[in-house]
């Protein structure tokens, strides 16, 4: 058990923060692009 903590603790101080928030950056601009294609069929508003 302490060796698997022991692995995690140095897996975590491997991360650098500048991957996380280049990752978070991607994710949100992912999101955005999927967002701003939304609304493709009309906006579910019916002519009348």
């Amino acid at each position: 058990m302490k060796n698997q903590i022991a692995k995690l603790f140095v897996f975590t101080q491997k991360i650098n923060r500048q991957h996380i928030q280049i990752a978070l950056a991607l994710l949100a601009l992912g999101l955005f692009v999927l967002g701003a294609g939304a609304p493709a069929d009309g906006g579910g508003v019916l002519p009348h």
